[in-house]
Parts: structure tokens; sequence; C-alpha cells
């Protein structure tokens, strides 16, 4: 509630300055030196600053009717030249929790400014997505639906590009790019062991896949840059379930067809 009161806030402030605006429009053609035809200018002027004291307040969303999610960018499965599936992946940074996205869009930039191109790949990812990968074996995930920060828009996947190929097996870029990410607090998956994912980068604020599952949603930095986090989580939760259902429908689709493809 909180948040969303600073939402309005913001707003209120907004037109509360183009008032002002309008007011000292209306002062400066009111004292100008004009030819006796500039009456009918000074009515336009008059009629232009009423747009701006007459505006409609913007509604606020209704989070019972959030807006659909399927104009996220999507990719395919090979789009990057490997296996991933069937399902379609979002590969949308605006899927992704807002701090962490910002954190990503560091990570681009600073990359771009070091000559290297950076693919997304993927963002946010459905249960039903991770359930595939699960079931396509250990070299792709270890983990069930639930259990992975892409989830809860706090993981992504990415690859960088040259002459618009993806550098999977290109060990000393991926360094680079790794380095850039962990400098910017993200944990990189090139450091892992097991499954090795240079591709991969995470941020949970020390949070566990077991908290997330409870809906707890880690602290952020300069909170007080992020004044309507928690109403933004909201409605990506809610713009979230509505791709689970999305992909649970394109799974029984695709189960369905090969049903009626066997003889």
């Amino acid at each position: 509630m909180q948040n969303l009161y600073f939402c309005t806030v913001k707003s209120v402030n907004l037109r509360i300055l183009a008032f002002l605006g309008a007011f000292w429009l209306l002062a400066e053609v009111s004292n100008a030196q004009v030819p006796p035809y500039a009456d009918q200018h000074l009515e336009l002027h008059v009629d232009l600053a009423g747009t701006f004291v007459r505006a409609e307040p913007l509604p606020l969303p209704d989070p019972s009717e959030p807006a659909m999610p399927f104009a996220w960018k999507t990719v395919s499965n090979f789009a990057f030249g490997k296996n991933r599936g069937q399902l379609t992946m979002v590969a949308d940074l605006s899927a992704l929790h807002p701090y962490f996205r910002d954190r990503v869009q560091l990570l681009i930039y600073n990359c771009k400014k070091k000559g290297i191109e950076l693919a997304i790949v993927e963002t946010y990812r459905s249960p039903s997505k991770q359930n595939e990968y699960k079931a396509m074996g250990k070299k792709y995930t270890r983990s069930k639906a639930g259990r992975s920060k892409h989830q809860y828009g706090l993981a992504i996947d990415v690859v960088p590009m040259i002459d618009s190929v993806a550098q999977w097996d290109n060990r000393t870029l991926w360094r680079k790019v790794g380095l850039e990410g962990e400098k910017l607090g993200l944990r990189w998956g090139g450091r892992w062991r097991h499954l090795y994912d240079p591709g991969h980068f995470e941020w949970t604020g020390g949070l566990g896949t077991s908290h997330l599952a409870l809906g707890m949603m880690p602290r952020v930095p300069n909170a007080q840059l992020y004044p309507c986090l928690q109403a933004d989580i909201a409605e990506l939760r809610q713009w979230w379930h509505q791709w689970d259902e999305h992909q649970m429908r394109e799974l029984l689709e695709e189960n369905t067809a090969v049903a009626g493809s066997m003889p």
C-alpha cells in the first residue's frame, strides 16, 4: 500500500507541474506586447493550457486484470545453435525482477563498451519449461520446477555473439563476460564445478530457492530508487502465472499432437 501511495504521489506531482506550467504560459501571454489580431492566438493558448489543467487522472492498473505478457520477446529452439527443448523461451528483460533487470542491463552495456555483444537467450522460465530441461538430462539442469532462479525472475541466460554467431565454446570471451557480471554483484554459472554454465547469471540477495518458493523476495540495495517495487513484483507474478498457464496449454497441445501421430 505504501508503494502504491508513492506511485500515486508521483503522478499527482506531474499534474501540479503541468498546472504551474500552464499558469506561467498564461501570464507570459497576458504581459506580452501583441498586435490587435493576437486575441485569437490568446484563445488558442488558453485552450492549450486547459488541456493540461483539465487532464483526467491516469487510472491505476487493476491488479485483477493485468496486461497480457505475450508481448514479451520469445525465441524458439535452436535459435542460438543449441537444442533447448520444444517449448518457447522468454527472452525479454521486462520479465525479470526490476533490480536484477537493471543489473543485467548494466552487464550488457559494460560488455558492449568492451566490444562484446551479448544476446539474451532466456529470462523468466515457466515450471513447464524447467521440467522439460530436467527431462532432457543432467547436462541441461539438475533442478526441477520451482528450484531454479529463473522461475522467480532472478536469473538469465546470455551468449556472446560474433558476426551473429553464438560463441558457446569461447572460454576466453566467457571469462571476460563473467568478470563483468561479478563486478555487478551477480553470481556467474561459469564458476560452478558441476554443470559449468557460463551463460547463466543470477542474483538472489542471499536467498535460496526454498525462500523464494515461499514467496519471499530479496531486499534490494538503494530501495529508495524502487518506490513501486512491491507493486511491480505483484504485477510480474500475475504475468508469470499467465505465461505458466500458456505454456501448460502449449505442452498439452504438443503431447496431443504426438499422441495423434502414433499408429
